[in-house]
């Protein structure tokens, strides 16, 4: 074998290449396999693009080769796989020169990025997970940013599934560890939140579009008629009026204040995930572009419309009216904020916690009232809030919530939106219709979602003690309550959420199927 020429190589004579069969030789970027058949010449790489079984121990017949690990099956001529699950395997250019053959000493994709960016799409739309997993990898080492396939995996969940599923929020939930996730764990993150999203989206139908209106109302009265659709559950008008608002070009606050102004008409719908999948919408916009806002806020109207509130509950209403305690307190929100400190030094969240983890309904109230006044802004509710329901939820690992007047909860929490910036307008005030109520986010929010930790497990979390290292993770466990506490201002905050986040992506999340 001669030394390569022009970035070829001289592999033997052609009769020579008759007479022995398949023939492997060492290329530039791994083993080449040169094999000869019906007069013609071809040259792949040596290794299977499955899990990298040598071709050479596979068999060639009119034109297919077939690896013999997997039965994988390849057109000899082009390199491209039969089975969607495999990938192509890279071919080299041959060359016939006075009888000698001369091959190409490197082989691969005309277009990396181009090419994976397709594999990543093949195995999304057959929920592939070697595929997805290799997809995401070739993106990755192709220069591919990670915002790029974050947005690609976004779309095609809106576009392949009528309604926004819990994949998408899995996927916008991981992309916003991005930031502070090695290189390692980042891959990791991405390839769980797109499996997630291939298994959300997998034999379902794709989503049907629709239109907005020739018209281009006010933005007032397009967030009017979308809390009337919401309360009629009209699923269709609520669409198109949210479509007519993207193409009005109102900003992203005017629309995020008209869908949760819509998606708070009723108390704590669908449990929190109506709120929730809205706020995650938005936080998924933020990560790939508000350009894209006419394909993925429309997921999320039809959940929004068929939510069924709390106050249609019964364990709402009894023993204790939970709906007109939260709506007798809601009107007082905007003076409790105003006549408050405004105090940006407030820091007692985890005393608050443990307050809003108590039995009285009444008292919880009076506590949240107690911290406005003292300071709290919209968004220290939110992180006590979102503290005492992590708590609440470290509690359950070690026993089962004990039977109550209101029964026994095995709903999953879901935190208010800590976003408080999202709606444009600070004091809540809401446009009147024939039916409004004062219950706009802003106002109701903090009631309804603490008394859903209330409701979700009802026991008392006075047992529950945490201290978690400051460099690593302990494996997560479910017969013992983990033990855990605020942070402190001066603690190393982000070794603890790399060491805790590597610790989740490499056990805690598993996909479906």
């Amino acid at each position: 074998m001669d030394a390569p020429n022009n970035g070829f190589m001289l592999v033997g004579s052609l009769e020579e290449l008759r007479a022995k069969g398949p023939l492997v030789v060492q290329g530039g970027h791994g083993p080449i396999l040169i094999v000869y058949d019906r007069g013609r010449v071809f040259a792949l790489d040596n290794r299977c693009p499955h899990m990298g079984f040598p071709l050479e121990r596979g068999t060639v017949e009119d034109g297919i080769l077939t690896c013999h690990w997997h039965h994988a099956r390849f057109d000899l001529q082009s390199g491209c796989k039969f089975d969607l699950w495999a990938d192509d395997v890279p071919s080299c250019a041959v060359e016939v020169r006075n009888g000698d053959v001369w091959v190409a000493t490197t082989s691969g994709h005309s277009d990396p990025a181009a090419h994976w960016r397709q594999r990543l799409m093949d195995g999304l739309a057959h929920d592939l997970g070697l595929v997805i997993a290799k997809g995401v990898h070739g993106e990755l080492a192709a220069g591919v940013p990670v915002t790029a396939i974050v947005r690609q995996v976004a779309l095609f969940g809106a576009q392949n599934r009528d309604g926004w599923g819990v994949g998408l929020t899995i996927l916008t939930a991981l992309a916003n560890l991005l930031p502070v996730l090695q290189e390692d764990d980042t891959y990791l993150a991405l390839f769980h939140g797109a499996r997630r999203v291939a298994a959300d989206c997998a034999g379902e139908a794709p989503r049907r579009e629709r239109a907005p209106l020739d018209s281009r109302p006010e933005p007032a009265a397009l967030k009017r008629w979308l809390r009337l659709w919401t309360n009629v559950r009209h699923r269709e008008a609520a669409e198109r009026t949210l479509l007519t608002a993207i193409a009005t070009g109102v900003s992203p606050a005017v629309l995020s204040d008209a869908l949760l102004s819509a998606g708070t008409e009723r108390a704590f719908a669908d449990t929190g995930h109506s709120l929730d999948f809205i706020n995650k919408a938005f936080e998924c916009l933020d990560l790939v572009g508000w350009e894209h806002a006419s394909v993925l806020l429309p997921t999320i109207v039809a959940q929004m419309v068929a939510a069924r509130g709390a106050e249609e509950s019964t364990a709402w209403r009894q023993p204790v009216d939970l709906v007109a305690l939260c709506d007798e307190s809601a009107s007082q929100m905007r003076q409790l904020f105003s006549g408050g400190r405004c105090s940006h030094g407030w820091s007692e969240h985890a005393a608050l916690a443990r307050e809003l983890l108590g039995d009285d309904p009444a008292k919880i109230i009076d506590a949240l009232k107690a911290a406005i006044r003292a300071g709290a802004a919209p968004a220290d509710l939110g992180q006590s809030l979102a503290y005492g329901a992590a708590r609440r939820c470290a509690s359950r690992a070690s026993a089962m919530p004990t039977s109550t007047p209101t029964g026994r909860r095995r709903t999953t929490f879901s935190p208010m939106p800590t976003r408080s910036n999202r709606c444009s307008g600070g004091s809540g005030t809401r446009a009147s219709t024939a039916t409004s109520r004062p219950c706009a986010p802003s106002r109701t929010g903090p009631w309804r979602f603490t008394l859903s930790v209330i409701l979700t497990c009802h026991r008392p979390a006075s047992r529950v003690k945490v201290t978690i290292s400051s460099t690593t993770s302990p494996p997560m466990r479910r017969r013992s309550a983990p033990r855990c506490s605020m942070p402190s201002t001066g603690s190393d905050r982000s070794i603890l959420r790399q060491g805790w986040w590597h610790a989740i992506l490499r056990s805690a999340i598993r996909p479906r199927r």
